[in-house]
């Protein structure tokens, strides 16, 4: 709960946020998200301290009560903004939007030699050897040809023309125009896994596009053959999964959505958390992969209007047949049953 608590003799100030500690130790977490601290005390202790009597628990906790005291009054300025955020039902993330306002410092915001960074990856090299690699299925390999280059529309023209779509035109889409989509849709992760290099360990730091795998599912696009597929980002061309018409199993796996039946191809964002989670060791980790995941669809569903295709997005899916269908496992996937 974010709350201004009345006590005895004073008011506690605007912007503290209590709650269980996340490890489960029996403890209460006192988060100041405005100062940026936070300290952990037993429930007595707090419940002592809201009472007003102020005894009690560590000499650590007295001292930290004791700068909570401290505190000025200047936060008046936040009122109107907290009641509008709390009138709106958003209260469960005021502590995440105040801390982005703010800033929270890390221990490495002055390594410009990178030692700080260096020292940490030696230390994570030690203990869990190198992130896991990609997962690559065994099949049949699948060139995607020339990729035909974007239209022309300006960005202003297609964001304001962008509409989603739930019914297609039957016939084959160009192969041009899929080869043209991966390649210039997903070029930034393209570069930065080329750019991630074993003898340069501070390079699997550069975590953009760091988390996915990229599967086709192919129903109708010339010149290959419908099936689900592995794309190779880096070599630009596909690995055949498992043949096949699968326009059903797609539609059980987008919660009975009927795009499937008309679409062309369905491409799915797969995130490999832990391969993710050895770059990205904090709390921001799996918010900085939902937005990252919008910016990707975004590019793609932009490029997509410029080779005049028709497109739609998602998040409604059930990972076990999606997973199924790839010849994924749960262990590194998400396993929605």
């Amino acid at each position: 709960m974010t709350a201004v608590v009345e006590r005895p003799t004073a008011l506690w100030p605007l912007g503290f946020r209590i709650r269980p500690s996340a490890d489960g130790a029996g403890q209460v977490e006192v988060v100041d998200t405005v100062g940026q601290r936070r300290f952990r005390c037993v429930p007595e202790a707090l419940a002592r301290e809201i009472l007003g009597s102020g005894t009690g628990g560590t000499r650590g906790d007295r001292e930290k009560w004791s700068e909570i005291r401290t505190v000025s009054d200047d936060r008046g300025e936040l009122v109107p903004g907290w009641r509008h955020w709390h009138r709106r039902g958003w209260y469960p993330s005021d502590q995440y939007y105040v801390a982005s306002r703010q800033g929270w410092p890390y221990v490495d915001t002055d390594d410009a030699d990178g030692s700080i960074r260096s020292a940490a990856l030696e230390r994570f090299l030690a203990i869990d050897g190198p992130p896991l690699a990609e997962h690559v299925p065994d099949g049949a390999t699948v060139p995607l040809g020339r990729p035909q280059s974007p239209g022309a529309s300006s960005l202003a023209t297609m964001l304001v023309r962008r509409r989603s779509e739930r019914s297609y035109k039957r016939r084959p889409a160009p192969r041009g125009a899929l080869s043209g989509l991966l390649w210039y849709g997903l070029d930034g992760i393209r570069t930065m896994r080329k750019q991630t290099r074993m003898d340069d360990p501070l390079s699997y730091l550069e975590s953009y596009g760091a988390a996915w795998d990229l599967y086709l599912c192919i129903y109708s696009v010339a010149e290959i053959e419908a099936g689900s597929y592995y794309y190779d980002i880096v070599g630009h061309q596909l690995i055949n999964v498992r043949p096949g018409d699968h326009r059903e199993t797609m539609i059980d796996a987008l919660q009975g959505l009927r795009v499937p039946a008309t679409a062309a191809w369905t491409l799915g964002l797969m995130a490999d958390f832990p391969r993710y989670q050895w770059r990205y060791r904090h709390e921001y980790a799996l918010r900085k992969l939902y937005v990252e995941a919008g910016f990707i669809a975004q590019e793609l569903l932009m490029l997509g209007m410029s080779y005049g295709l028709e497109t739609l997005v998602t998040p409604a899916q059930k990972d076990t047949p999606y997973l199924e269908l790839h010849g994924l496992s749960g262990d590194r996937y998400a396993f929605y049953r």
